[in-house]
């Protein structure tokens, strides 16, 4: 199996070299009305055709992860019905699935999923040669991971049609899923219990949150030159203060260059963790070794960083803070979204209690660990404001 697998992978490559290319782009959401027409198939055609045998469970599977990636074989199979789309732009070249015990991330490398795929649909997953692993703790399922891509990813996309065809297998399509409302206490029981916390990659309903006029965002000043965590001179950081100016959900690559131009974020320091440079009015020559601003920056070196992230300007993700008694949970926006730059609501601003329903998944950093939220509908959808 796992030599098909290489073959086939070797094939993809001659197509495109960028087939693990791992971050988010912009993503096309127009065209297809309804999934394309497909013949769905049953358990039974599963039983006589790919050798079926039984299945486990979403939260049995997740059990097998004990910190690191692990390769899947022998004749496993989960099943799950469909809870996310990329309509709005949101969810990205991943679909999420859940049985009654919990979800899981999906890694398929394809945009454009809800032209195949539909809320509701049941998915048939054939599980030997995928890999379960995770990214900043969330559960996913996908392939495994080769030298090329950094220790950060612990899979990489299922992104060529041959190798989706055979692992993924449509089923017949149902109602959509409807959310579970949650607690408080459910969310504390799920970070306590961390990769295999039941609601990590569940649609839910969580009641009362209020915002705290708080944001998280990763800019990458040139997002073509390695901004991981051992780069802390290509990463800028809003956090710790406030919304840095930032009252829509997210950012497009317009809005960003704005924020930056109007002076709202020059206060923002370059660097991560215990490694800061100064704000991002300095330049590289003024923060770094002559050798290591030559290899890091070339000829940018002598320009400002906020001309630097001018120069190179992309959409960015924002993660906006809010809670629930005591306990914070993000809602984190792709730039790419078609609701990345609406505003939040004057009531939301304010800080009355609204109902957010998304998928809850799991977020791992240096300070801990925290819900997060990703909104599959726009918030007029999604958030409610009693």
């Amino acid at each position: 199996m796992k030599k098909h697998i290489l073959i086939l992978c070797a094939l993809a490559a001659l197509v495109s070299c960028k087939s693990l290319k791992e971050e988010w782009q912009p993503v096309f959401t127009d065209g297809y009305e309804e999934p394309w027409a497909a013949v769905p198939v049953s358990e039974k055609w599963l039983q006589e055709n790919e050798g079926l045998e039984g299945f486990t469970t979403i939260q049995d599977l997740k059990s097998l992860y004990k910190g690191k990636p692990v390769v899947l074989s022998g004749n496993r199979w989960v099943k799950g019905q469909i809870i996310s789309d990329d309509r709005s732009g949101n969810v990205y070249r991943e679909l999420y699935i859940q049985d009654e015990t919990g979800g899981i991330d999906l890694k398929i490398g394809k945009s454009s999923l809800y032209s195949e795929y539909r809320r509701g649909q049941w998915i048939y997953v054939k599980c030997d040669g995928l890999t379960l692993g995770a990214y900043s703790g969330m559960p996913q399922l996908g392939l495994e991971a080769d030298q090329t891509v950094t220790n950060e990813y612990e899979t990489t996309y299922i992104d060529l049609q041959a190798i989706i065809d055979l692992h993924i297998f449509k089923g017949e399509h149902a109602k959509a899923v409807k959310p579970v409302e949650v607690t408080e206490a459910d969310i504390k029981r799920s970070l306590d219990a961390g990769f295999t916390g039941e609601l990590w990659g569940k649609l839910v309903t969580i009641k009362g949150l209020t915002y705290k006029n708080e944001i998280f965002a990763l800019m990458y000043p040139n997002p073509n030159l390695p901004h991981k965590s051992a780069n802390p001179e290509n990463r800028v950081f809003l956090s710790d203060s406030g919304n840095w100016g930032v009252t829509t959900w997210s950012c497009s690559k317009s809005a960003y260059i704005k924020y930056i131009q109007d002076g709202l974020w020059d206060a923002a320091e370059v660097g991560s963790g215990a490694t800061r440079y100064g704000p991002i009015t300095g330049s590289p020559a003024q923060y770094l070794p002559d050798g290591k601003t030559l290899d890091s920056f070339g000829t940018d070196a002598a320009l400002s960083y906020k001309e630097i992230m001018v120069k190179y300007a992309t959409a960015n993700y924002i993660s906006h803070y809010f809670t629930l008694g005591g306990t914070d949970v993000q809602v984190r926006t792709s730039g790419y979204a078609k609701f990345a730059d609406e505003p939040l609501s004057k009531r939301v601003l304010s800080g009355a209690p609204v109902d957010i329903t998304g998928i809850l998944t799991l977020y791992v950093s240096s300070s801990g660990s925290a819900a997060q939220f990703t909104l599959v509908d726009e918030p007029s959808v999604s958030v409610i404001e009693p």
